[in-house]
C-alpha cells in the first residue's frame, strides 16, 4: 500500500538541504496519519520545524524538554485512556542526544511502565547546544550579547594547540527556541547554557592530565573549567562622529580615546547625566573630592573647557559634547552600561576608565575595591572588564527595593574586586596545570550549578577550533558534539581528529538491544535509504498494543560532512556494509529484514564522509572487524 500524497510535515521548515531526519519525519507522518498526537523533545529537527510563531506540523503537537519526551507522551496517553479516547496514537519522537544520553532514563520509564507510545529515535549520530540570548560573547569589536552577533564577524577563540587566543570568524547563528537552562558558577564568573553545551575542563588521572570538552550535564561541583584571564593587547578607538560646526559652548571633541578621555568617561558612568534640550553634561561630585579635582584637570586637558558649578554639581555646557556621550554606547535598556567597544582598548585605558569609576562611586581599603551601581548591567559588563585586567572579581551582589541595607545600596548592587595572586580553593592546582603561566587563561573552579528556570536560546557556529568566548568562559560552538550514538573513530567538535586527538574513542551504543532488553513488544531499525521499509515498521509499530521502539538511521551532511546530495546513497551504504543492519523483533524474536547479497567494504561508507577522513587503514580495518562480529550475531553474511 503507497503511503498518503498528503504532507503532514508541511513545506518551509528550516532543515539543512539533504537533511535524513527531515526526510525519516516525512515518511513517518505519512505513514501514521493525522490520528496522532506527537511529543517531540528539544533536538535539531525542533528547532528547524517550529521557528515561533509558526510550525511545520500539521498534527497535534507538543515540544517536551530534552530530557523528558517519553514522560510527557507517557502522560498523554494515560489522559487519553482515562477520558476514553480511542484510536489515537502517542508518538514520541527524539534525537540521538534526547534518546540515548540525557533522555534514557525517561525512555526506560516509559517501556518498563508498558505505556502505549510509539517512541521514534532519529539517529544522526551527534547533537546541538545553546545559550541564553543574553550571554556576552567576546567579539574583535568588543563585547556583544550572543543575540546580536553576526554571520562573518570575528570572535576571540581559544586555539587548542598553542593554547592562546585568536580571532576566528563566525559561520553560523541559529535562534533555537525556548530551553530549559543551568547557571554554571565559579568564584569569577557565571554564564547560563543548556544541558547539552559543552566546557573546556581539566581531566586528571592516569599520570596524565588534559584538556577535554565536558557537557554541562556532565559538570559537577569542583570540575576545573577553562576561564579568560587577560586580554593584554588593544587599540585606541577611533570614533564615528562629526561635530555640528555652530554649535552652542563648543569644546574639543576627541578623534580616538586616551586614557585621560577613558578617565573621564568613567567619572560621568559614575554619577553623570546629560540634558540635550539644555546642552548640558553634569556630575555630582562634592566639594574636597578626588574626583571633582580629576574631572576639572581632565575636562580643561581633553575637552579644553572648564566645569562651572556649585556646592556637588558641576557643568560642562556643550551640545557638542551631548551628542558626542550620547553616540558612545553608554546608555542602554533604561540605565546606564559598558558598551562592548571598551574590551577593545589598550590595557591602559581600560585600567584608566575603571579608576574614573572609582573616583565617581567606588571605596577602597587596603587593595580591596567596591563599585556601586543601579544598573545591573554595567555590574555584570564591569566584571568581564576587570577579568580582563587580571582583577580577582566577585559575584554581583544586588539588594532590591525594601530590603535592609545601606542607603547607597537601596534598589541597587555592587561588586567586589582585588587584585593579587589567586585563591588556592578557587583555582586549579599548578601541579599538572596545563595552564600554568598562560597569559591569556586559567583554570576555575565550579563552586555552583544551579537550575534557573526556560527561555529564549541562540547557537553560534565559529570556525577552526570550534570555540568562543562567552562570559568570560571557553564554550563549544553549536552542533556535531558526540552523543551516545556517535560511531567509534568519528570526528565530532568534542571528539576531534589531528593531533589532540583521534576522533570518538567509545564504540556506538546499542539503543535498540537496550529497547529490547525491555521486553516491550516490537522494536525495529529503519533507514532513510529505504523508505517502504520504514514506512511498514511504523505502521506495525503504530498497530502494537504497548510500548514500540524504532530507531531510525539518518545521515546529516554538516555533521558527517558530505554532500547533501549523497544523503540516501550514504543511508543505503550503512545497510550494505553492515554499519546499519535492518531487522524488526517482535515478542524478542529478531528477524532480519534486508539482507544485502554480499556485504561491501566498510571503507566504502566511511571514505564518503569527512568526519572519518583521519583513519588510517589499520583503523579502518579494525572497524570492519567490529562491524563483521556484529553481522555474525544476528546472521548475515561476509562481504565479498
Amino acid at each position: 500500500m503507497r503511503p498518503p500524497e498528503e504532507e503532514l510535515l508541511a513545506p518551509g521548515h528550516r532543515a539543512c538541504p539533504g537533511c535524513g531526519e527531515a526526510m525519516a519525519l516525512r515518511l513517518i507522518l505519512k505513514a501514521l496519519g493525522r490520528r496522532v498526537i506527537v511529543v517531540q523533545a528539544t533536538g535539531c529537527m525542533e528547532v528547524v520545524t517550529t521557528p515561533y510563531p509558526q510550525t511545520a506540523w500539521r498534527v497535534p503537537w507538543i515540544h517536551g524538554a530534552f530530557e523528558n519526551a517519553a514522560a510527557v507522551a507517557s502522560g498523554v496517553e494515560v489522559a487519553l485512556r482515562r477520558l476514553g479516547k480511542e484510536g489515537i496514537k502517542v508518538v514520541a519522537i527524539a534525537g540521538d542526544g534526547g534518546t540515548a544520553d540525557i533522555g534514557l532514563q525517561a525512555l526506560s520509564g516509559m517501556m518498563e511502565r508498558g505505556h502505549d507510545v510509539l517512541y521514534v529515535c532519529t539517529d544522526n549520530e551527534a547533537y546541538m547546544n545553546c545559550l541564553d540570548p543574553s550571554t556576552l560573547v567576546l567579539t574583535e569589536g568588543g563585547l556583544k550579547p550572543v543575540s546580536e552577533v553576526k554571520v562573518g564577524e570575528l570572535l576571540y577563540s581559544f586555539e587548542v594547540q598553542r593554547r592562546t587566543l585568536v580571532a576566528r570568524r563566525c559561520s553560523g547563528v541559529f535562534f533555537n527556541g525556548v530551553h530549559d537552562l543551568y547557571e554554571v558558577v565559579t568564584p569569577h564568573h557565571l554564564i547560563r547554557a543548556t544541558p547539552n553545551h559543552p566546557f573546556l575542563t581539566l581531566e586528571r588521572g592516569g599520570g596524565r592530565n588534559r584538556l577535554v570538552w565536558k557537557t554541562l550535564s556532565r559538570l559537577r561541583v569542583g570540575d576545573e573549567v577553562v576561564v579568560l584571564k587577560g586580554i593584554p593587547y588593544g587599540s585606541s578607538y577611533r570614533f564615528n562622529f562629526t561635530a555640528a560646526p555652530r554649535a552652542a559652548h563648543p569644546v574639543r571633541v576627541p578623534e580616538r580615546s586616551s586614557p585621560e578621555l577613558m578617565k573621564l568617561l568613567g567619572i560621568w558612568l559614575g554619577n553623570g547625566w546629560v540634558r540635550p534640550e539644555r546642552g548640558e553634561v553634569g556630575f555630582v561630585l562634592p566639594k574636597g573630592k578626588k574626583g571633582r579635582r580629576e574631572l576639572i584637570r581632565l575636562s580643561q586637558k581633553v575637552l579644553g573647557i572648564t566645569p562651572t558649578g556649585n556646592g556637588s554639581y558641576l557643568y560642562l555646557y556643550s551640545s557638542n559634547l551631548v551628542r558626542f556621550i550620547e553616540s558612545l554606547g553608554f546608555w542602554g535598556a533604561g540605565n546606564k552600561t559598558l558598551p562592548g567597544w571598551v574590551l577593545t582598548l589598550p590595557e591602559e585605558e581600560r585600567k584608566a576608565l575603571v579608576e574614573g569609576m572609582m573616583l565617581a562611586d567606588g571605596y577602597s581599603s587596603r587593595g580591596n575595591h567596591r563599585y556601586v551601581s543601579a544598573s545591573h548591567e554595567l555590574l555584570r559588563r564591569l566584571r568581564l572588564l576587570l577579568q580582563t585586567l587580571h582583577y580577582r572579581v566577585g559575584r554581583i551582589h544586588w539588594r532590591g527595593k525594601g530590603e535592609r541595607c545601606e542607603e547607597p545600596l537601596q534598589n541597587s548592587g555592587y561588586l567586589c574586586f582585588r587584585k593579587g595572586a589567586p585563591n588556592p580553593e578557587e583555582y586549579s592546582s599548578q601541579h599538572g596545570n596545563p595552564l600554568e603561566g598562560n597569559d591569556f587563561f586559567e583554570l576555575e573552579r565550579i563552586i555552583e550549578l544551579r537550575y534557573v528556570g526556560r527561555n529564549q536560546t541562540v547557537d553560534l557556529r565559529v570556525e577552526g577550533d570550534h570555540n568562543f568566548i562567552a562570559e568570560g568562559m571557553v564554550v563549544h560552538n553549536t552542533g556535531i558534539q558526540r552523543s551516545g550514538t556517535t560511531p567509534f573513530g568519528a570526528w565530532t567538535t568534542t571528539t576531534p581528529a589531528g593531533k589532540i586527538g583521534r576522533g570518538e574513542d567509545r564504540p556506538k551504543k546499542d539503543m535498540p538491544s537496550i529497547a529490547l532488553a525491555h521486553r516491550i513488544p516490537y522494536v525495529a531499525t529503519a533507514s532513510v535509504g529505504y523508505p517502504w521499509d520504514l514506512v511498514w515498521k511504523v505502521r506495525k509499530a503504530a498497530a502494537v498494543k504497548g510500548p514500540s521502539y524504532l530507531h531510525v538511521h539518518c545521515p546529516c551532511p554538516t555533521g558527517w560532512r558530505h554532500d547533501p546530495s549523497l544523503t540516501v546513497r550514504l543511508a543505503r551504504l550503512a545497510v550494505e556494509t553492515g554499519c546499519w543492519i535492518l531487522y524488526e523483533a517482535e515478542n524478542g524474536k529478531i528477524r532480519i529484514t534486508f539482507r544485502p547479497e554480499k556485504r561491501k567494504p566498510v571503507k566504502e561508507y566511511l571514505r564518503l564522509q569527512g568526519r572519518f577522513s583521519h583513519l588510517t587503514e589499520e583503523e579502518m580495518e579494525l572497524i570492519q572487524r567490529e562491524v563483521d562480529s556484529r553481522c555474525r550475531e544476528l546472521g548475515l553474511g561476509w562481504y565479498g
